[in-house]
């Protein structure tokens, strides 16, 4: 059976968008209609279509008479997008040490095992991606999936940034699962106050990365620093 107009678009959004985040697509980069069909193996319209989602997100942005380009890191974005990560998962992580019980930690510590095995691997794709599932079940334990969800429709450029920060060796790995486990230990404690703590600090620590990420791929932003000066 044919997959349905609204499918194809949704597949040519999602697989163009992870390769923003990604950088397989870098920032500036000409993405041509003919060899987008051709690489994602769909039509013409479902790609077209696809940018018009994209571009709602800053993701891409077209050039009357030249064409469509893969927008630059907005670092303003990025840090709106971290602070209000913090300000939110510190009510998230309050909630969760309510909630959870002997199979939300089961699951929590199947989680930091994938991201010390992916650790382990020097696999930073597989890594970057654990440790978006250990906070994505953080919010799914708390009973607020909605946010998350919504989150990661206006997260994109920090996603972007904090790719760049995992592959140009910003922010220590082996610290973000210390700091993961130490989450697990509040959470079976139900230790509020270290539990928001901790989660607070580990998204802050992105911060001390901004101006050395910035530094080392200047063409990849379009604005030197998140906070206007």
């Amino acid at each position: 059976m044919a997959k349905e107009p609204d499918s194809l678009q949704s597949q040519a959004y999602e697989m163009i968008r992870e390769r923003i985040i990604f950088a397989d697509y870098t920032p500036g980069m000409k993405l041509g209609i003919k060899e987008l069909c051709e690489e994602l193996e769909l039509g013409r319209t479902p790609v077209r279509e696809s940018f018009l989602r994209l571009a709602q997100e800053d993701l891409v942005e077209s050039v009357p008479q030249s064409g469509t380009y893969v927008s630059k890191i907005n670092m303003r974005y990025a840090e709106a997008a971290r602070l209000s990560r913090e300000c939110l998962e510190r009510e998230i992580i309050a909630e969760c040490c309510a909630r959870i019980d002997a199979t939300g930690l089961e699951r929590i510590d199947e989680l930091i095992c994938d991201q010390q095995e992916a650790l382990d691997a020097d696999d930073k794709r597989a890594f970057f991606e654990s440790d978006n599932a250990m906070h994505a079940a953080l919010y799914d334990i708390a009973g607020r999936p909605v946010i998350w969800q919504w989150l990661n429709l206006t997260n994109t450029h920090f996603e972007r940034f904090r790719w760049l920060s995992a592959i140009t060796k910003g922010v220590d790995p082996e610290e973000v699962v210390g700091q993961h486990r130490q989450m697990r230990r509040a959470l079976a404690t139900k230790d509020v106050n270290y539990a928001s703590y901790l989660v607070s600090d580990h998204l802050q620590k992105s911060r001390y990365d901004y101006d050395k990420i910035v530094a080392e791929h200047p063409d990849y932003f379009a604005d030197a620093s998140p906070f206007g000066r």
